[in-house]
């Protein structure tokens, strides 16, 4: 395995010449954790098979953890390999731009500027939350994280999701700054600052009473599994790259895992009894506020995932987890993982008007996967056209933005 990655993250990931194919599998196993968790109907569920049938998108929100992991190892390899070229930030930047701005600023302007002229969407109030500041400001500057924090509340029923755009983005600013400057004997003791001061400060925030969504979108509270997928592309250009870890990544995956289960379900058990669809489903999406998760949870998921990405980039060619990240319709997934992380929650809402699960009460597992289907087939057909008419196109531009090594 070449201890230079050779494609560029973000959630859909751009296409390079070379690029590992298990890469877009990982992101298409993160992009399904994530449509998984936001398009299940958790509080129809009333039978053990039902309730079986929602274990894993019950912890889907951790695929953005897989996402972040990606780009960190991605994108400092990336700049590891072009730090000493010339035109390093102009190079970078432009390339960055290309991938994420073209389709960010045409969903943001969708909903913001066309949305609300539509007739068609007053009955969803424009997709604002009740009671949200409509302040606009933050989505086009890449701060809605900051707002959630600030306020402790989502405010855009579709664009909340762009809080892990914008730690994308921050990361994207300020860490070519730091590879540029520091040795890759420095650069790990910065991840290994970054991965320990993160978790105290989530630690601090949580006990001084903060809202659980700062320690949840805030960026320095997030740069752990960033600094743990830079971490990676660090300790892969040393002797041995990425196969000098495979033994550590076979040992930290399936204990990390099973800690992480056993504090979910330690969690979950905890939690008092909710009845209602409303309370159920409430009392799901909101684990991952919980202070045990916040803290130990989030760190867990630095060392699943970390390992996860290790044990899947050195399995053997023919291996059986080689063809399972190699799968065609799991990488297609991964490939337009961007725009469907965009679009799914909107067409989520659309599609609950078409066809509702609770409408069908005595066959929620059948409804379910049809909801999923639905779901899950529109976006992946919208991501499809916005990767021909507008991501494409874009990309084809970093052929003027070149990396000089």
């Amino acid at each position: 395995m070449s201890a230079r990655p050779q494609a560029e993250p973000t959630h859909g990931g751009a296409a390079v010449a070379a690029r590992d194919p298990r890469l877009d599998g990982l992101r298409g196993l993160a992009i399904l954790l994530v449509m998984l968790y936001h398009t299940t109907h958790y509080g129809m569920v009333r039978t053990k098979l039902e309730a079986a049938l929602t274990i894993v998108p019950s912890v889907g929100w951790s695929g953005v953890d897989l996402f972040f992991v990606l780009s960190g190892f991605l994108i400092t390899g990336i700049l590891l390999g072009a730090r000493d070229g010339t035109s390093y930030y102009r190079v970078f930047y432009a390339r960055r731009v290309l991938r994420i701005f073209p389709l960010y600023y045409a969903t943001l302007a969708f909903f913001l500027l066309v949305v609300p002229q539509l007739p068609f969407f007053a009955a969803v109030d424009h997709f604002w939350n009740p009671g949200a500041s409509r302040e606009q400001f933050w989505y086009w500057l890449f701060l809605s994280n900051v707002q959630a924090a600030l306020s402790g509340a989502w405010h855009h029923q579709t664009l909340a999701i762009s809080w892990s755009l914008a730690i994308e983005e921050h990361f994207y600013l300020l860490w070519p700054l730091v590879v540029r400057r520091a040795s890759e004997r420095r650069l790990l003791q910065i991840c290994a600052v970054a991965i320990g001061a993160a978790l105290l400060l989530r630690a601090a925030l949580v006990a001084g009473g903060a809202s659980p969504l700062a320690a949840y979108t805030l960026t320095p509270c997030r740069l752990d599994i960033l600094a743990t997928g830079a971490a990676i592309a660090i300790l892969a250009r040393r002797a041995g790259g990425l196969e000098a870890m495979a033994r550590a990544a076979r040992a930290v995956l399936p204990v990390g895992l099973a800690l992480f289960v056993a504090l979910q379900a330690w969690i979950r058990l905890g939690q008092p009894e909710a009845t209602g669809y409303q309370a159920i489903t409430r009392q799901v999406l909101m684990l991952n506020n919980d202070p045990l998760m916040q803290t130990l949870g989030f760190s867990l998921l630095c060392a699943v995932y970390g390992a996860l990405l290790v044990w899947v980039l050195t399995a053997p060619a023919a291996s059986w987890r080689a063809r399972c990240f190699e799968r065609k319709w799991l990488r297609s997934f991964g490939r337009y993982s961007y725009a469907m992380y965009l679009f799914h929650f909107f067409v989520a809402i659309l599609a609950v008007n078409v066809f509702t699960p609770g409408n069908h009460p005595q066959q929620y597992v059948l409804a379910q996967l049809c909801f999923w289907l639905l779901a899950i087939g529109v976006s992946y057909a919208l991501a499809r056209a916005s990767w021909l008419l507008l991501e494409a196109p874009a990309l084809r531009l970093k052929r003027f933005f070149p990396y000089r090594v």
